[in-house]
């Protein structure tokens, strides 16, 4: 595994740390490659319950690294992978991520940074967090951040932030949605943990078809017809296990077979 990030394997949830402390996680080549690799790998366990995206030093992530720019602009080598490219299949790592993908977030969180924030299905930050979204001051085109960014907040509000480059408080990104829960750094974990502790009482197959509704509704219009079919197609799933599994526990009394021994008690 790259030094450039750290993966904590728990039996339902997967931690990856961003550790690259000495530049503010900012996304190298290395850096994307092995974050995008260990989400893929995540995917693949089907008792997980959720991905947390975290960090270790000061900074949840300072954006990509500007030095792999020039060095890919000026590459020889026709094999050489974009920036843009590189980034964009970590974003859709996460868009594609089977079970809920939560964001821990305290210190700067800049440029994809943000990105990482909009494209997780929840986040968590401390009230210290600040937000920059400084592409244009760089005279890029936020073109990989938008798309999450304005599903987060809603077009308008985005388009502020995406145009503008000016910093934002972690009072503002919990005021547009972008992230759900602002605490004291200290207790980060403590909300992070309760929020898991309710995920892993879900029925596994429940959590990801939910998952994957909540996403689908996301993309679709209001009046259009997707949200109606998206609907539809988890509830032939209703009639056989986990939602039977799940009533009959609730009449009986008991905890539904796929919770967890330690939260029986």
């Amino acid at each position: 595994m790259s030094q450039t990030i750290e993966v904590t394997q728990g039996e339902s949830v997967v931690v990856i740390w961003l550790n690259r402390p000495e530049v503010h996680n900012a996304l190298n080549e290395e850096m994307v490659e092995a974050l995008t690799r260990a989400i893929h790998e995540a995917s693949q366990r089907p008792e997980l319950a959720a991905v947390v995206l975290a960090s270790k030093g000061s900074s949840f992530c300072s954006g990509a690294d500007l030095n792999w720019y020039p060095r890919a602009w000026q590459s020889l080598d026709k094999t050489a992978v974009m920036p843009a490219v590189a980034l964009e299949k970590m974003l859709r790592a996460i868009e594609d991520c089977p079970v809920p993908v939560i964001a821990r977030v305290h210190g700067h969180c800049v440029g994809v940074g943000i990105g990482l924030v909009a494209a997780a299905d929840i986040a968590f930050a401390s009230h210290e967090a600040e937000f920059t979204q400084a592409e244009t001051r760089l005279g890029f085109i936020p073109h990989l951040v938008a798309p999450y960014l304005s599903r987060a907040m809603g077009p308008r509000a985005a388009g502020r932030w995406l145009m503008t480059g000016e910093t934002f408080a972690a009072s503002e990104a919990w005021r547009l949605g972008l992230v759900q829960e602002i605490c004291e750094e200290s207790e980060i974990d403590i909300r992070l943990n309760a929020l898991l502790g309710h995920l892993m009482m879900t029925a596994p197959t429940a959590l990801r078809q939910t998952r994957k509704l909540v996403r689908a509704l996301s993309h679709s219009p209001p009046e259009g017809g997707g949200g109606r079919q998206a609907v539809a197609a988890p509830v032939a799933d209703q009639v056989d296990h986990p939602a039977r599994e799940g009533v009959a526990a609730f009449i009986d009394k008991r905890w539904p077979s796929w919770v967890p021994g330690e939260l029986k008690s």
